[in-house]
């Protein structure tokens, strides 16, 4: 028997059965990898706080299928504390990996950019702006990240003073006379966007928007779950 073993965090899970779960985690070396929880809905395990979201897990499984099996799960650090708008965020967060991830395909660097980022979502600081790093970096990972400092047409260096419009994937060009407003964003804004400076909320409140029209294309139009629970908080 083949056994793997990786820390890993808890996307996605539901009921298996009468006491099993179906996990999706976020491997750290291999990526998203689904698997099968014998007795992971069990009281003992359960009360152990074992196989709960927000926790660094240390997961050993076997298997050669698309769906592999637990063999042992431990968690490494206590939950990460989130509630109200922060958890919202964090739910966000972990479906978009859900979602996007190509199974067993590993991400450089995302692991360790996803647990920075629950850390500082739980932080003092506006959890807006850990997200929208996040989002942001998840992007370039997989490979639909743009660039804000150049017009993708004249190949001239974006300038601040000047309005530019967004084409999906391909980045941004000098704004027309026939636009759609919501895809102009002004130069300073594109400039900021090209070195992570969130601290103006005019800056951030482009990004979001930015982001939220960047990733809808990669979902096609399915809505995502929790994005409904954070409008209706």
């Amino acid at each position: 028997m083949s056994l793997e073993c990786h820390n890993a965090f808890i996307l996605h899970r539901r009921p298996y059965r009468e006491t099993s779960q179906l996990l999706d985690l976020f491997c750290q070396d291999v990526g998203k990898v689904s698997l099968v929880y014998k007795g992971g809905r069990s009281t003992t395990r359960m009360r152990r706080g074992m196989a709960q979201p927000f926790t660094l897990l240390q997961v050993s499984y076997f298997g050669r299928g698309s769906l592999k099996t637990v063999k042992s799960i431990e968690a490494k650090t206590q939950v990460v504390p989130l509630v109200g708008v922060r958890l919202f965020v964090a739910m966000y967060i972990n479906e978009l990996l859900y979602r996007l991830l190509q199974a067993e395909t590993a991400c450089d660097g995302l692991f360790e950019s996803y647990q920075q980022t629950l850390l500082a979502i739980a932080g003092n600081s506006d959890p807006q702006i850990a997200l929208r790093h996040f989002e942001l970096t998840l992007l370039d990972t997989l490979g639909y990240g743009v660039n804000f400092e150049e017009d993708i047409y004249s190949g001239e260096l974006i300038e601040a003073g000047f309005e530019y419009q967004y084409q999906q994937q391909s980045g941004f060009f000098a704004k027309q006379a026939i636009h759609n407003k919501d895809q102009v964003y002004t130069g300073e804004e594109l400039l900021a966007l090209a070195c992570r400076d969130f601290s103006s909320p005019t800056v951030l409140k482009a990004a979001k928007r930015f982001c939220r029209q960047a990733f809808a294309h990669l979902l096609g139009g399915k809505p995502l779950h929790s994005r409904a629970l954070f409008s209706a908080k």
